[in-house]
């Protein structure tokens, strides 16, 4: 995995590269396995967790322990589930 934080057009932007051994990884154990960078490795407020599952609903369960009514969640209306 390629992890990268720079700026395109003047915005900050975080980069994220997988490569197909990380998205098998994800595949393999939909809601079982994440990849997790910790806010340190690139200088970040916050840890970063990539997760998969079949559907957002399925994932959305899947965080419902950790969303509170601080959470911002945005699932583009654009994805099936």
């Amino acid at each position: 995995m390629i992890k990268a934080k720079g700026t395109i057009g003047g915005r900050e932007t975080l980069f994220l590269g997988l490569s197909f051994a990380n998205l098998d990884k994800l595949r393999s154990a939909p809601l079982d396995d994440h990849i997790r960078i910790k806010a340190e490795d690139l200088n970040l407020p916050f840890d970063i967790i990539i997760t998969s599952g079949e559907t957002e609903a399925a994932i959305t369960e899947l965080l419902m322990s950790a969303i509170g009514p601080s959470t911002k969640v945005h699932i583009d209306r654009k994805q099936k589930s």
